[in-house]
């Protein structure tokens, strides 16, 4: 592995992705309960809701990338133009989402539903470029990406402490309804200056729309063509669905178990809380052993530990909830020790198309990132929700029964655990690309790339 050569600015600054996160977790961890808590909208419809966003998401996810490629927004970088200026726009539908409007239930689902799928649609096209702006920054050196993800991981972690205290506020607050709107957009407001900094970041090292050589200008066809022949990526597209799926229906289920498992919503902010610390911990000192024994194993090894910790979960946590934050927090450590390498499977197979192909489409591999979250958010959402309706949650004085629980714990935990053992078995059978591959491409491709610049000048 050959040594950092990206500045601390650079490192810290790219790591500042982080605060996404933290200004859309409300309405990303929450909306459901938002919902159905202070929107008052049946199970039902909120998934027949959620699943035309999540289609409409879906479609924009798949193109993304072309977008990009394609749709010049100014003069600066393809990449950091969508970031200098997406950033207001996603400040407003943050906003909107958790809006505790009034009126007719399709009033209220139509205001919520149009802001979620603005927003979703929008991330997909941040995100993207994003990591198009983490290539042009770090170059060709590995070393440099991983910095910047582990780094990303770091920060995050603090992330995660800060919105531990989410269940706590918006049950605490005296804003009433207006809670999660008051949290999200406290949560909110870092948000547009870290985009700004990371696009500015890219300044003279990010291409224009249309700046790329003759030899390496996308048509429509390749772009199509990239989706069907590049293995690696189709490999990486299918394992990603089936652990969305999974993590989706544990996602949208969880809270349930703090509000009629437990009892007590506000013991998920204790139980967040403890997970957090031990998530900055492991975030400190498990990323160097990934980086050790090779990102490929470290992420092959991590896929085969989630479905025996959501085993766990779904066995243990129904006696008591002191044995789930236990395993939850243990959890981490295993996690840290691959999390930060797995969006880099999509730029090794970037590399690699481009040095097989000729053809740089390393934007719209990037982009098919996106989708597998926005197919695993909308199939494991709506399979979640329809499975919490078949197990009599809507009925008054079933949730929280006796009878419902075990009913419960199945849904949220073993189902899940079920698409994580599929993960594991089809990523270690089907993804054949090593990090030397990887490597050696990213290396050849970039100097094919300054070679044919010179020569042009």
């Amino acid at each position: 592995m050959p040594e950092v050569t990206a500045s601390k600015k650079e490192i810290w600054t790219m790591g500042s992705y982080s605060l996404l996160t933290l200004s859309i977790m409300v309405g990303f961890m929450y909306l459901n309960q938002f919902a159905t808590e202070v929107l008052q909208v049946p199970a039902a419809a909120l998934a027949t809701a959620l699943l035309i966003a999540k289609t409409i998401d879906f479609i924009v996810s798949i193109f993304c990338g072309a977008i990009i490629e394609k749709v010049k927004l100014g003069n600066k970088g393809k990449n950091q133009e969508w970031l200098a200026k997406g950033r207001w726009l996603l400040a407003i539908v943050i906003m909107l989402e958790v809006f505790p409007s009034s009126g007719p239930v399709w009033v209220r689902l139509l205001i919520m539903g149009a802001a979620y799928a603005v927003l979703n649609s929008l991330m997909n096209l941040i995100q993207t470029a994003y990591y198009g702006i983490n290539a042009a920054v770090a170059g060709p050196n590995p070393a440099n990406r991983q910095a910047f993800n582990i780094n990303m991981s770091r920060q995050a972690t603090v992330i995660t402490l800060i919105t531990s205290f989410i269940p706590t506020l918006v049950t605490v607050l005296d804003f009433g309804k207006w809670n999660y709107f008051v949290v999200a957009t406290v949560f909110m407001i870092p948000m547009p200056f870290a985009l700004g900094a990371i696009s500015k970041l890219a300044d003279g090292k990010d291409a224009p729309v249309g700046a790329a050589g003759e030899i390496h200008q996308v048509s429509a066809s390749d772009m199509f063509k990239s989706m069907l022949e590049n293995k690696y990526l189709l490999v990486l597209f299918l394992c990603h669905t089936v652990q969305y799926i999974g993590q989706f229906i544990f996602q949208g289920l969880t809270a349930y178990y703090w509000i009629y498992v437990v009892g007590n919503f506000s013991m998920m902010t204790v139980a967040n809380l403890i997970a957090a610390a031990s998530s900055f911990v492991a975030a400190m000192i498990m990323p160097p052993l990934g980086q050790k024994i090779g990102k490929k194993k470290a992420i092959s090894i991590g896929y085969f530990i989630l479905p025996v910790v959501y085993f766990c979960m779904g066995w243990f946590g129904r006696f008591n909830y002191w044995y789930m934050i236990a395993i939850t927090s243990l959890s981490t450590f295993a996690m840290y020790t691959y999390t930060p390498f797995v969006m880099l499977t999509y730029m090794d197979a970037a590399e690699w198309y481009f040095n097989k192909s000729g053809k740089d489409t390393r934007g719209i591999v990037m982009g098919l990132a996106t989708p597998p979250m926005k197919i695993g958010m909308a199939l494991g959402g709506t399979i979640g929700l329809t499975l919490l309706a078949a197990t009599g949650f809507d009925t008054p004085g079933v949730a929280g029964s006796a009878l419902w629980i075990p009913k419960f714990m199945t849904i949220t935990y073993w189902v899940p655990a079920a698409f994580y053992l599929a993960l594991a078995i089809m990523f270690v059978t089907l993804y054949r690309l090593s990090d030397e591959e990887a490597a050696r491409c990213a290396q050849e491709n970039y100097a094919k790339m300054m070679a044919e610049q010179s020569a042009e000048e």
